[in-house]
């Protein structure tokens, strides 16, 4: 098994798109830090009269990184996701090197696990990233001070910790999305449809929730968690929402992980 997460970190390091997918990502609090400093001395009116509530804070830079991984949670991290996980199977069998690691004295089972447990790190690697710029961009740009209004008051320790959380939050619903796609990259020999598969069901399944008639399907639904990361700070917080959406963004990772581990398993390498 170690064997195998080692080859995995190694061809994963040496592809372009992992590092393209990074600095992808990272541009992102980049620009909102950038955005933000110049609208702050544009117009007083403006923001405060379009984001009251991010006006509070705008010239906090402790808000960039919150601001940054619910920016990227709407659609940038679900597409790198689906991405990563859609190249795992089928992009090797498009390269024909599946073939070539399964005649090997290798169960599937394994390899399957690897792949999937180098993906999340993967991603815990971005939003680490994407963690570091913004509160680097917003230090620079709007320095760090406790976060203090008449309704809610954060020293910068507590800020931080909040902030961690909700990027493990986002992480853990991101593996539901992970799984999906690594299970649909199981079924077919693109990896382009593997990942355009995911994104649009996902986004698809994000756009039906919002109506109505499907709103008894939400607390069931990994991406109603998408955002819960911004509950954390909410006073008082919701818990009992939060661990509801881990243990459905768990629940839904497992279950598309079964599916995947039996397909694979059954898969034809030779076609």
């Amino acid at each position: 098994m170690m064997t195998l997460l080692r080859l995995e970190v190694v061809k994963l390091r040496y592809q372009k798109r992992t590092w393209v997918g990074l600095a992808g990502l990272a541009i992102v609090p980049i620009v909102a830090t950038i955005a933000l400093y110049l609208s702050r001395g544009s117009h007083e009116g403006g923001p405060a009269d379009a984001l009251p509530l991010l006006a509070a804070y705008i010239r906090n830079g402790l808000v960039i990184p919150l601001l940054a991984v619910v920016v990227i949670g709407v659609f940038l991290l679900p597409l790198a996701t689906s991405m990563v996980g859609a190249n795992t199977i089928a992009g090797e069998a498009e390269a024909g090197t599946i073939k070539t690691v399964l005649v090997r004295p290798v169960r599937r089972g394994s390899l399957l696990s690897a792949k999937w447990a180098i993906s999340v790190g993967y991603l815990a690697v971005a939003l680490t990233i994407v963690f570091v710029v913004g509160l680097l961009s917003g230090l620079i740009a709007f320095g760090i001070h406790p976060i203090v209004t008449p309704v809610i008051s954060f020293t910068v320790g507590h800020t931080l910790w909040l902030t961690f959380l909700a990027y493990v939050l986002q992480l853990v619903s991101m593996t539901a999305v992970l799984s999906f796609a690594i299970m649909l990259s199981t079924m077919t020999n693109s990896s382009l449809t593997a990942a355009v598969g995911s994104l649009v069901i996902v986004l698809v399944v994000e756009l039906l929730l919002q109506f109505s008639y499907f709103a008894f399907l939400r607390p069931y639904v990994f991406t109603t968690y998408f955002s819960s990361g911004a509950d954390l700070f909410q006073q008082p917080i919701p818990w009992g929402t939060i661990v509801r959406g881990v243990f459905c963004s768990v629940a839904w990772s497992a279950g598309f992980g079964l599916v995947a581990w039996r397909q694979f398993g059954r898969r034809d390498i030779l076609v």
